[in-house]
Formats: C-alpha cells, sequence, structure tokens
C-alpha cells in the first residue's frame, strides 16, 4: 500500500523512530503530514510548519499546521492508507487530537483507510473538567468533550467517528490498534 504518516518525536518503536522502523520493513512511505511542532519536534509552539523533504529520509513532508490544516485533494489521491502515531495526553487543547480529526475527515472524503496506533493516556484515570461549549469550537477545542478527556487517541478516534463528528459524506475505513496490556490503572 501507499502509505502516509502523522507522526512526530514521540512516534516509536522501542529505541527507534516508526519511520525508520517501517521503512526498513519495506513499506512504500509517500508523505509524512507534520502537525504542531514538526515531524521531529523541532519547532515551537505554534510556530507554523513549512512543507520540506526530510533530510534523513527524502520522504516529502506536508504541513497540517501551517497554512492549510489539511493536505490536498492532490496527495490524498496518492494514498491507500494513513497511519496516525502521536502521544496524547489526554487534554481537549492539545492539537494533535485536532489535526487526528482533519486527517481522518480527508482520509474519508478520499476513502483512504486510516489506522490508529494507540498509545496509554498518562491522565487515562482522570475525567475532569467542563465539557466544550460548542459555540467555542476551535482548533484547540474541537469536540464536546471534558477538558480531561480520559481517553486514548484510539478511544477518540472511535468516537470522534461513532458520533458522526467527521464533516464527510463518505464512511471512514478506521482501525485502532490497541496497545497491548494497557489497563488505565
Amino acid at each position: 500500500k501507499k502509505v502516509a504518516l502523522v507522526v512526530n518525536q514521540t512516534s516509536r518503536v522501542n529505541n527507534q523512530h516508526l519511520v525508520d522502523f517501517l521503512q526498513q520493513k519495506g513499506v512504500d512511505i509517500r508523505f509524512i503530514f507534520a502537525p504542531e511542532h514538526g515531524f521531529r519536534g523541532d519547532h515551537d509552539a505554534g510556530e507554523k510548519v513549512s512543507n520540506s523533504i526530510d533530510s534523513k529520509t527524502g520522504i516529502p513532508l506536508v504541513s497540517i499546521y501551517g497554512k492549510s490544516k489539511k493536505p490536498s485533494s492532490e496527495i490524498m489521491a496518492e494514498l491507500d492508507l494513513i497511519i496516525f502515531d502521536i502521544q496524547d495526553v489526554g487534554v481537549r487543547f492539545y492539537t494533535y487530537i485536532s489535526s487526528m480529526h482533519y486527517m481522518m475527515e480527508v482520509a474519508a472524503d478520499a476513502g483512504v483507510e486510516f489506522i490508529v496506533l494507540d498509545r496509554p493516556n498518562p491522565n487515562g484515570s482522570f475525567v475532569d473538567g467542563p465539557i466544550l461549549e460548542t459555540e467555542f469550537r476551535s482548533f484547540v477545542g474541537m469536540h464536546p468533550i471534558p477538558l480531561l478527556h480520559g481517553m486514548t487517541v484510539g478511544e477518540l478516534s472511535l468516537m470522534i467517528n461513532g458520533e458522526g463528528w467527521l464533516k464527510s459524506e463518505n464512511e471512514l475505513a478506521l482501525k485502532d490498534v490497541k496497545v497491548q496490556n494497557y489497563q488505565r490503572d
């Protein structure tokens, strides 16, 4: 399959970045979608990320935290699969979950499969704070969930999809790859 990744510096398999791991396995990585802080975590909070080529791998980096929060339909037409693998901390205002939402939408629009490699939520035992009032929706708060939502990104992706929060006429082919042996306690 022709694959794109939504990853950053937290996307690790043991001591190796997911990009390097997948390349060694022969996966055809066409694009890396760079969220806030960039693919390698070398951008400051709020700093726009530009399109470029990764100097280590030669893979095109497409910003999803700059002029546009979504890749073009031309880029999406080149893909079969998007893999999302970013550590989250379980708070509503983390832009990584907003980026995941937008990427889920474009994947649904383009008929591209979307896989979330789930990771533990370090605040998974906490659900606290006000639920977002929808009239105050923004990129730093898109979903009517509590401030500390208690979900993993995989669980949240299933909720976003299941609650019909994606603005797409197409159904998303979504898979949540659970963390082995994860328990909230």
